[in-house]
């Protein structure tokens, strides 16, 4: 079955969109001058602290880049049960 660990697909992604970031060449100013986000909401997803739903899909919109590559293999855990802990009964 497959299973997620929101943490561990959080750091990757904050991992992810610092190297696209950097690929790009735009600066942490550029995003939040040029694309409207706050510099603490960038920071914190780059550190792995999570995102809403529309703040990824944003984050695809400025890379040019499907939602689904931007997250594809993130936080998948190998085996195991599917439930998480805060869906346990």
């Amino acid at each position: 079955m497959l299973r997620y660990d929101y943490k561990k697909f959080s750091a990757a992604l904050g991992k992810r969109v610092k190297l696209l970031r950097k690929e790009r060449g735009l600066t942490l100013r550029a995003l939040v001058v040029q694309h409207g986000f706050h510099l603490t909401q960038i920071q914190r997803i780059e550190k792995g602290d999570g995102l809403s739903v529309p703040t990824l899909l944003r984050i695809a919109e400025v890379f040019q880049i499907p939602v689904e590559e931007l997250v594809a293999g993130l936080g998948l855990v190998e085996g195991g049960e599917s439930r998480t802990k805060s869906s346990k009964k």
